[in-house]
């Protein structure tokens, strides 16, 4: 029974240690992940502070592109507008001579338009950049979600796995307190019942071809056809008890054995003795009185 309950307890202390061990497997591994997607959502992050810092930058160099469109605009417009009025003027004789025509060159012209269109090719130029950054930042906080969905996905299974593994360790322990070991007492008394009468007769009282010799010293051997193990009914204790019964039923044997021989010896006597004990005028107390006397002699 002790045997049996330790083996419990050392199966039960090493399925502890391996649910510890598989626990702080998934902590450790669970933790991993975790770090690893913080430092993706830093990155994330800082990547996504300097797109939009660009962004605002080239949001300002647009504004400033423009502007400055909108003055070349202007400027074209009142350029083309001279240049009409002076076109009209000149068919309708208002202006006699040319030299005093007080109008725009038209390199001037060419040079404005020139310059207008590289302005207007960098501002969508630069309208698709901020676009392109635009989605970027779209997509950056989409993986940003992801990755804090899938953190707290972790997380999640984290807890989980910690759960059940509590679960289990409590399930253990509430299991081995509700089955606790049956005292010894009671299981003698139990097993004492539940054997047959023939066996107990047997073990108290072994049929005599079992009683041997050896030496004037009888003793008591075990039958070779002992049913220990064939009965569903024995157990380790009730072999035990049986076992306990033999060897004081041996012991007593022996010890009334060895009574026996010294009672008898202590009884007879030598040839010597009954010579002297025969004699007339000595007694046994006086001859006990000699033989103690030549003792001290001695």
């Amino acid at each position: 029974l002790i045997a049996s309950t330790t083996k419990v307890r050392s199966q039960l202390i090493s399925e502890r240690k391996s649910h510890l061990e598989s626990q702080h497997e998934l902590e450790a591994k669970y933790t991993a992940e975790i770090k690893s997607l913080k430092s993706n959502i830093k990155t994330l992050k800082r990547e996504a502070t300097l797109t939009q810092k660009a962004s605002s930058a080239d949001k300002v160099q647009i504004l400033s592109l423009e502007t400055k469109v909108r003055e070349l605009e202007g400027k074209l417009d009142d350029l083309e507008l001279d240049q009409v009025l002076h076109d009209s003027n000149v068919v309708g004789g208002l202006i006699d001579e040319p030299a005093q025509i007080n109008s725009s060159d038209p390199k001037e012209i060419d040079s404005l338009r020139l310059e207008l269109e590289q302005v207007r090719g960098d501002l969508s130029s630069k309208k698709y950049e901020i676009e392109c950054m635009e989605k970027g930042i779209e997509s950056s906080k989409n993986i940003y979600n992801q990755m804090i969905d899938s953190l707290f996905l972790t997380r999640s299974n984290l807890i989980e796995a910690n759960r059940s593994l509590r679960e289990q360790l409590a399930l253990k322990d509430n299991n081995e307190v509700d089955h606790p070991p049956p005292p010894i007492n009671n299981l003698k008394e139990n097993e004492s019942e539940q054997v047959p009468k023939e066996l107990q007769l047997s073990a108290l009282n072994p049929p005599p071809s079992q009683i041997f010799s050896a030496g004037g010293v009888e003793a008591v051997s075990l039958p070779a056809t002992a049913p220990i193990v064939t009965s569903s009914l024995m157990s380790p204790m009730l072999i035990y008890f049986i076992l306990t019964l033999v060897l004081i039923t041996i012991i007593w044997f022996m010890a009334r054995k060895w009574w026996n021989s010294r009672k008898k010896s202590n009884i007879e006597y030598s040839p010597y003795q009954n010579y002297f004990l025969s004699s007339p005028g000595i007694s046994e107390a006086e001859l006990y009185d000699r033989r103690r006397l030549v003792g001290d002699r001695n």
